[in-house]
């Protein structure tokens, strides 16, 4: 139940995020795009550079995918140290 709620929860982040950057881009046009202030975090060249090819959504895909499969690796590990608490303890009441 712990592995699913953990699980759930990163689809929601996931799900809850995938559309801003999007939306963001969409809605400004090129012009006010090029006038926004150059303090502005938007306002990076490889960001636009990136946006602009559509290669953003390569970087975002290679990014969630080394994310799941951190997630994997670290659910794979838990249960094998569960495996292993589980058997120390039975080892030991068996004493």
């Amino acid at each position: 139940m712990k592995r699913f709620k953990i699980f759930a929860l990163w689809c929601f982040i996931l799900c809850a995020t995938a559309g801003i950057p999007r939306a963001q881009a969409q809605q400004m046009t090129e012009t006010e795009f090029s006038a926004a202030p150059a303090a502005d975090a938007g306002n990076v060249e490889m960001a636009d550079t990136l946006r602009q090819d559509g290669k953003i959504y390569v970087v975002v895909t290679v990014l969630v995918t080394i994310m799941a499969g951190i997630v994997v690796y670290l659910v794979s590990l838990d249960r094998k140290v569960s495996k292993l608490e589980k058997q120390l303890k039975d080892d030991y009441v068996n004493r």
